[in-house]
């Protein structure tokens, strides 16, 4: 049985990884077509150190790897006449983070990202983010019944505009996850996420 819900999860995963590729392909192609079209804005890779406590382990300790490929929504929020001072951007995150305690795993998943940037000056900008996303993790715990999970997230951070295109990003980010009440237990995994990367806009 373990094995069957193992698999059914990385096929999940695998396909909503495939079908975000795919959409961020098709919305590459339309913006070269409709400057009223969603287009491709920002690409990101992210690292950093993350940590959440378990009942009968030790701490649940990683190395995120992200990647961002961002979309600049801020159109649509214009035309029902929301107008923010900064950019909103739809950010689709897959990311395959190394767990190194209680002991070496993997997570691999993907999370869908609402992310609101507003310019302090020139250079710096502030930003807040918030999502949802899935996710499945070789590791086993007292508090999840299930490895296929589901993520919520909600951080902020600063970007620095350090060239024309090019900005280095600092920011801290909470996650709970858990499996939705799929199967017992299901008490939920508590992360702080530490962040730093590297972003490039066109």
């Amino acid at each position: 049985m373990f094995l069957i819900n193992k698999k059914i999860g990385i096929t999940v995963i695998i396909s909503i990884l495939f079908l975000s590729i795919t959409n961020l392909s098709y919305c590459a192609t339309q913006s070269d077509q409709s400057q009223d079209t969603a287009y491709t804005r920002e690409f990101g890779v992210f690292t950093g150190w993350a940590k959440g406590s378990l009942k009968t382990q030790d701490n649940y300790e990683m190395i995120p790897l992200h990647l961002q490929i961002g979309f600049d929504i801020t159109s649509y929020f214009n035309k029902i006449n929301i107008r923010p001072k900064g950019n909103i951007k739809f950010i689709l995150e897959p990311f395959l983070s190394t767990i190194v305690s209680p002991r070496s795993n993997i997570e691999v998943g993907n999370n869908f990202i609402l992310k609101y940037c507003h310019p302090i000056t020139r250079k710096v900008s502030m930003y807040f983010e918030g999502g949802l996303g899935i996710m499945f993790t070789s590791l086993h715990t007292f508090e999840q019944g299930t490895q296929f999970n589901f993520t919520e997230q909600f951080g902020t951070g600063f970007s620095y505009l350090f060239s024309k295109n090019k900005a280095i990003n600092f920011g801290y980010r909470y996650r709970h996850f858990s499996n939705a009440g799929i199967k017992e237990p299901n008490a939920g995994i508590d992360m702080h996420y530490f962040l730093c990367g590297v972003s490039i806009s066109y």
